[in-house]
């Protein structure tokens, strides 16, 4: 198999990861837009400066969509520049997961 099927193989598998991301995000986004209407959850970033993330955003789709764009981009890397991009990629994919696995359930005691 080549090395661009390969990428490709993995696009499928990063995007479906972030497909099953999606839908948590945008409730949680929506929740957020809530507790801010109630003048709660005063903060200016989901994820830290020092995070992997390159953008700073108060709602995750942002994070979804640099995320989105670096997947896209790994067809016109170089290859010796794939496999780290790959690694960074999925540790975002796990920091997103948490972050929105721990929301969601903090959440949902609440209610």
């Amino acid at each position: 198999m080549s090395q661009a099927a390969n990428i490709e193989q993995i696009q499928a598998r990063l995007v479906e990861a972030l497909k099953e991301l999606y839908p948590l995000a945008m409730n949680a986004d929506e929740q957020l837009e809530v507790l801010q209407g109630e003048d709660k959850g005063k903060f200016s970033a989901i994820f830290q400066k020092d995070s992997e993330f390159t953008v700073e955003a108060n709602r995750f789709l942002p994070y979804l969509i640099e995320l989105n764009d670096e997947i896209q981009s790994l067809k016109i890397m170089e290859e010796q520049n794939q496999q780290n991009k790959i690694k960074q990629i999925l540790i975002k994919i796990q920091e997103m997961h948490k972050v929105l696995t721990h929301f969601h359930s903090i959440k949902d005691s609440d209610s």
